[in-house]
């Protein structure tokens, strides 16, 4: 699945934006494709961009959406040009400081694409109805994405946030409602906080996490697909989140030294928290699952895949599980205070 965005992604992270001279007005009636190098406050909205809605030119500067909307015409651009940004509502390439705030951006392959910035902050936006990413982070450092929502960006292609190559990002507050495959799609980036979002019927996963060292806190998953899987992916903390009438809760199927903590996973049509995979057989190592509740899952509570290793089980719930409180294949998987009470199977099946 992951295959389906290497070309979009890659191509866009090589590309160089236009710019102009910082200090100089912010140009009268706005027009789609404009680059802005000062403050700048919208009046009206810009309508059916057929590439660009606005670029950044400039570090350390405001552009205030003052509640309008920029659209594109919502057709893909076929030909880009050679070293330029296409189809992206907002777009900033290298541009460090910069607020984007108060407003809304759809219908273009990117709603709101930053790339190579340091601390920028994206606020109070609702991006919706593009291509392949509401919005998206790339090569970038300490940027805030707060108060924000993403969503109807559709399938095949469509997630509400990819994260590529990036660190110490804060994604906080915010909503993912409604995305074709992915929720927030965190690859090769580290040291990122993922906290307090909701993540609402995505198609495939409300955070799919290819990458270490990532922290996902305090965030509410409600049906579509997996609500939280990480794989691969090493030492990534997933904790206190709450994952309701999802395909799946929280699935962690490759990778070393993943802490899975004190979330709870209800009425899921599969297993509630899962670690590798029986088919093909694939298995995370020394992954910590502590203090977690699972109640009402379709399946089996918790599930150790047999080539998973040295996973330690401790101090969680299972409660009404459709099969097995805990169905563990894994000979070196090790459980202690565990509980499960009303399975419809056993409540600890064992390794024979």
């Amino acid at each position: 699945m992951a295959a389906l965005r290497v070309l979009p992604v890659i191509a866009l992270l090589a590309l160089c934006g236009v710019t102009a001279a910082a200090g100089q007005s912010p140009p009268a009636g706005l027009q789609c494709g404009d680059t802005i190098t000062a403050d700048t406050t919208l009046v009206a909205d810009l309508i059916g961009c057929k590439s660009n809605g606005l670029v950044i030119g400039a570090d350390n500067i405001t552009l205030d959406l003052g509640g309008h909307t920029i659209s594109g015409d919502g057709k893909l651009v076929r030909r880009c040009p050679r070293r330029q940004i296409c189809d992206v509502g907002v777009a900033n390439d290298d541009r460090s400081g910069v607020t984007v705030r108060n407003g809304a951006v759809r219908g273009f392959a990117i709603g709101v694409g930053v790339i190579r910035v340091r601390d920028n902050r994206l606020v109070k936006l609702t991006s919706s109805e593009n291509q392949w990413f509401g919005f998206l982070i790339g090569n970038s450092s300490g940027t805030v994405l707060r108060d924000s929502t993403a969503n109807d960006n559709p399938r095949p292609d469509g997630d509400g946030l990819g994260v590529f190559f990036s660190h110490d990002l804060r994604i906080v507050g915010n909503e993912f409602l409604r995305n074709g495959q992915i929720g927030i799609h965190l690859e090769k980036s580290t040291g990122n906080l993922v906290r307090g979002n909701d993540f609402v019927d995505n198609g495939d996963f409300g955070v799919f996490i290819q990458a270490n060292g990532n922290e996902v806190r305090g965030n509410r998953c409600v049906r579509g697909g997996a609500g939280i899987l990480v794989g691969p992916g090493s030492r990534n903390v997933i904790a206190g989140n709450r994952v309701t009438r999802s395909e799946e809760g929280i699935a962690i199927e490759k990778g070393r030294g993943n802490v899975v903590v004190r979330n709870v996973v209800a009425r899921t049509r599969k297993s509630g928290i899962r670690l590798g995979i029986g088919d093909p057989p694939i298995g995370s190592t020394d992954t910590l699952v502590r203090g977690n509740l699972v109640t009402a899952a379709g399946k089996d509570g918790f599930l150790v895949a047999r080539n998973d290793r040295d996973a330690l089980l401790r101090g969680n719930t299972a409660r009404r599980s459709g099969d097995d409180g805990f169905d563990i294949n894994s000979r070196s998987a090790r459980l202690r205070h565990n509980h499960a009470l009303g399975s419809v199977g056993t409540g600890f099946e064992l390794p024979g």
